[in-house]
C-alpha cells in the first residue's frame, strides 16, 4: 500500500513538472511577440491613403535616443521622395537649347543654362511633415507624411508668382545696343531656372505627375533672351606674347562655342587676355600650362568681369599641348561669360 503510495505521488510529481515545463517554454515567445506588438505597424507597412505619400526611417541607437530619433526622421523624408521617384524618371537638365540648329549655338546657350541651373537649389517641400516617431531597445523609427495636393498647391502658386514676375519683363522692351537691349532680360534667366525647378517638384509629387507648361508668352520671351545673347558679338584683345602664342587657338575653339567674333568697335563686349606660358616634357608628354588672365569689358570699356585661372594642355606633341591650353583657356572665358551674364550684367 505504501509503495503504491510513493509511486503515484512520483508520479504526480512527474506530470506537475512536465506541465510546469510546458507552460515556462510557452510564456517567451508570448512575451516576445507582446514586445514586437508594441511597435506600430508603421514600422514595416506604411501606410496607404489616397492623396498621401509616406516615408520610413529608421536608426539604431548608440547613446542618445533623441539624437537616433532626429537621424530616423531625415532618413524618412528622404525615403519619402525616394518613394516618389520610382513612378518618375526624366529630369530637365536633359533639355537641350538650339535655335539655329547648329551645335555652335547650342553650346553658348548650354553653358549659361548649365551654370543658372546650378545656382538654383531644388524646391523645398515644407510639407513633409513627421507624423509620428518610436523607440525600442535598439533603434527609432520615423513616419514622415505629405499632402500631395497641398504641396501640389502650393508649388503651383509659387510658379503663378514667377510667371507674373517673367511676364513684366516679357512687357520690357529696352532701347539703346545689343547689350543694352539683353540686360533688362537677364533676370528672367534665373526665374526661368526656378520655375524649371518647381516644375520637376510638382512633376514628382502632384497626382497628375506632370507640371504646366510655358504659355506661348513666356516661351516667346525666353526664345527672344536666348536669341539675343547668340547675336552678341565679341572681340579678342590679346595683351602679350603669351596671349599672342595661343589667340589663334583661343579665336577658333571660341568660334566652335558659338560667340560671334569681329574686330572693331561695333563689339558688345571685348575680352582682354594676357597669358604666360611654361612647359615641359616628361615621359614622352608635354605640358604646356598657360597662366592667364581674362578680362571681360563692355563696349565703353566698362569691367564687367575678370578672372585669373590656369589652362593646361597634354600630348605627345608641343604643338597640341599648346592648342589643348588654347582650347581650356577659351573654355575659362565661356564660363567666365556665362556666370557675367547671370550675375555680374544687370
Amino acid at each position: 500500500m505504501a509503495k503504491r503510495l510513493l509511486v503515484a505521488a512520483l508520479a504526480l510529481g512527474t506530470g506537475i513538472s512536465l506541465l510546469s515545463g510546458c507552460v515556462g517554454n510557452s510564456t517567451k515567445p508570448a512575451k516576445d511577440a507582446a514586445r514586437s506588438s508594441k511597435a506600430p505597424a508603421w514600422v514595416t507597412q506604411p501606410p496607404q491613403m489616397r492623396g498621401m505619400a509616406y516615408g520610413i526611417g529608421s536608426m539604431e541607437i548608440y547613446g542618445s535616443a533623441t539624437d537616433a530619433v532626429k537621424r530616423a526622421a531625415e532618413l524618412a523624408r528622404i525615403d519619402l521622395v525616394s518613394q516618389l521617384k520610382v513612378t518618375v524618371s526624366g529630369d530637365f537638365s536633359s533639355e537641350t537649347v538650339e535655335l539655329s540648329g547648329s551645335n555652335r549655338d547650342s553650346e553658348v546657350l548650354r553653358t549659361v543654362r548649365n551654370y543658372v541651373r546650378s545656382q538654383v537649389p531644388p524646391a523645398e517641400l515644407d510639407e513633409v511633415q513627421i507624423s509620428e516617431t518610436h523607440t525600442d531597445a535598439k533603434y527609432a523609427y520615423a513616419l514622415a507624411e505629405l499632402d500631395r495636393n497641398a504641396a501640389a498647391a502650393r508649388l503651383r502658386r509659387d510658379m503663378n508668382d514667377i510667371e507674373q514676375e517673367l511676364s513684366a519683363i516679357g512687357e520690357l522692351q529696352p532701347g539703346g545696343n545689343r547689350l543694352q537691349q539683353l540686360q533688362p532680360l537677364l533676370p528672367a534667366l534665373t526665374l526661368f531656372a526656378k520655375r524649371e525647378r518647381l516644375g520637376e517638384r510638382l512633376t514628382l509629387i502632384s497626382m497628375e505627375r506632370k507640371a504646366p507648361a510655358l504659355s506661348p508668352e513666356l516661351k516667346a520671351l525666353q526664345d527672344r533672351i536666348y536669341a539675343q545673347i547668340d547675336q552678341l558679338q565679341v572681340s579678342l584683345e590679346l595683351l602679350d606674347d603669351g596671349a599672342q602664342t595661343i589667340g589663334g587657338g583661343v579665336l577658333e575653339a571660341l568660334t566652335s562655342q558659338g560667340l560671334r567674333i569681329q574686330d572693331g568697335s561695333d563689339a558688345d563686349l571685348r575680352f582682354d587676355i594676357s597669358a604666360q606660358l611654361s612647359g615641359k616634357a616628361k615621359d614622352g608628354s608635354h605640358y604646356v600650362f598657360a597662366d592667364s588672365r581674362v578680362t571681360i569689358r563692355d563696349g565703353a570699356g566698362r569691367v564687367l568681369s575678370s578672372f585669373s585661372k590656369q589652362a593646361k594642355g597634354v600630348s605627345g606633341l608641343e604643338d597640341v599641348a599648346r592648342q589643348k591650353a588654347a582650347r581650356e583657356v577659351a573654355k575659362l572665358i565661356g564660363d567666365e561669360l556665362a556666370v557675367a551674364l547671370v550675375d555680374k550684367i544687370r
